[in-house]
């Protein structure tokens, strides 16, 4: 498997209204329950580990402080790629939040 990104809910729901033939490497567990149809679409389905959840739990934390809490599918699916060392593809904006407030090393792609 030669690409190294992991697609939001958001960037596989704009892959399929586009109609293209997009390779959709990996999704999170997360996206095909918030999406059903990505399993068609998907050729890796990855599921979160005790380390993704510490990791989303420990930004929740923090935004939460700063007043700016995330949506926890969203937080546990950056974690999968932050632990993974994917690149997140996304069109969620919130994800540029996290990045500049926690995730420093949250590495964003767009379609």
């Amino acid at each position: 498997m030669g690409e190294n990104k992991i697609y939001d809910t958001s960037a596989v729901i704009e892959i399929i209204k586009r109609g293209t033939r997009q390779r959709i490497a990996f999704i999170s567990v997360l996206t095909a329950v918030e999406y059903p149809p990505a399993l068609h679409y998907a050729e890796v389905v990855l599921y979160p580990t005790k380390k993704d959840y510490a990791l989303a739990i420990a930004w929740q934390t923090e935004l939460r402080i700063r007043g700016v809490p995330l949506p926890a599918t969203d937080l546990i699916i950056a974690a999968q790629a932050v632990n993974n060392d994917m690149i997140l593809v996304t069109m969620d904006k919130h994800f540029k939040i996290l990045r500049d407030v926690v995730a420093k090393d949250l590495k964003l792609g767009t379609l």
